[in-house]
């Protein structure tokens, strides 16, 4: 029963690996990265004092290959190091290539020690610690493991005696399985942690109702930009006109749906003209923009008004007839903190709300 459960958990898995990968390569990039720089170290260290060893006790051969893993490794830490802080996305092809040497290494320490011949151990180990690490679809990963194990045993053959050759190939041959199985459930085991942190990394960062990012972020947003000199350039705040009157009257239900319909012409609005959308809390919105000139905001701010007009949302107690907003809008100048142009942006918002709502009026 639990073996035939598990066998169709992974089976699902597969069928659903190609999504997960993509949906968690930022993490999966920052996972590697930071594995691959931790083991390219420990292997550069270990090169290291292999050379100091092969002087006195290694042949030239050894000596020659211990610096040049020495080398590599070397490198390798470097590029994985950067690739980690940079929080690059393409980190594969560094993953192979350390995968492969290291199975070259591997080789060559299990051929070369013929005409002593003996049974190989390193590349044995390889083929189960491998998969374990390597995040790619599987029958990459599998078809590289396959491969590696091919090479080995043809030149086992050739290289070694035909009793060593025997037990290379029948232990390859069971680790490599060994390993392609276990990699296939260490895998669906990580990105499922990594599916579940992202999923809850996502309902704290953002509002469950509108689907928008909440104030929560907002603020982080605003406190980044503040340090690092972003770009921002304008603010807008965003109050719903009597929603209280529409929730009493058609019920909460109509007002959730409001809410979400809301979110997702706001997204689209931001999509379309630049500008990034946060639920403030209840009916206010809030919504940043990187447009420059006093102009321009009024010009996207009645934009956004006529937009939310034309949804066309039923609320009879409205003036319109339909759900309106009003808006109040402010430049954000780089020598002031943001708190003051939300500030400015709130009061001119209570001045849109004054006037007479569904309308729009801007702080100079």
């Amino acid at each position: 029963m639990f073996i035939g459960n598990t066998l169709r958990t992974l089976v699902d898995f597969h069928k659903n690996e190609q999504n997960m990968l993509v949906q968690e390569r930022e993490n999966i990039s920052y996972f590697c990265t930071q594995v691959f720089a931790i083991i390219s170290l420990i292997m550069t260290i270990v090169f290291g004092v292999l050379v100091f060893f092969a002087l006195p006790f290694f042949s030239v051969k050894y000596l020659v290959i211990y610096l040049i893993s020495f080398a590599v490794f070397t490198v390798l830490t470097f590029l994985f190091r950067r690739a980690h802080v940079a929080k690059s996305e393409h980190f594969l092809p560094l993953v192979y290539f350390f995968v492969l040497y290291l199975y070259a290494f591997g080789i060559f320490v299990s051929i070369s020690a013929t005409p002593d011949s003996h049974a190989a151990v390193s590349v044995i180990c390889l083929q189960v610690i491998f998969p374990l690490l390597i995040f790619d679809r599987s029958y990459r990963i599998n078809m590289l493991s396959l491969s590696m194990y091919v090479i080995h045993s043809v030149l086992a053959y050739f290289f070694k005696n035909y009793s060593d050759f025997v037990l290379d190939t029948f232990n390859g041959g069971a680790f490599t399985v060994v390993g392609m199985i276990i990699g296939l459930y260490e895998r669906y085991v990580r990105l499922a942690n990594f599916e579940k942190d992202r999923i809850l990394e996502h309902q704290k960062s953002t509002d469950m109702l509108t689907d928008l990012p909440n104030r929560r972020m907002l603020f982080e947003r605003l406190t980044g930009i503040q340090e690092n000199n972003g770009s921002l350039a304008g603010l807008f705040m965003i109050d719903i006109d009597h929603f209280k009157i529409f929730n009493d009257t058609l019920g909460h239900q109509q007002g959730d749906q409001c809410l979400r319909l809301l979110g997702k012409c706001f997204a689209d609005f931001g999509a379309e003209n630049g500008f990034e959308f946060y639920r403030y809390g209840g009916e206010e919105f809030c919504a940043l923009t990187t447009k420059d000139t006093y102009d321009e905001l009024r010009a996207h701010a009645e934009k956004l008004r006529r937009t939310v007009e034309s949804l066309a949302i039923p609320f009879a107690q409205n003036e319109a007839g339909v759900v309106t907003i009003s808006i109040g809008f402010a430049p954000h100048y780089y020598t002031q903190n943001y708190e003051v142009t939300i500030k400015q942006a709130d009061d001119a918002l209570y001045n849109a709300k004054r006037t007479g709502r569904n309308c729009i009026f801007g702080s100079k």
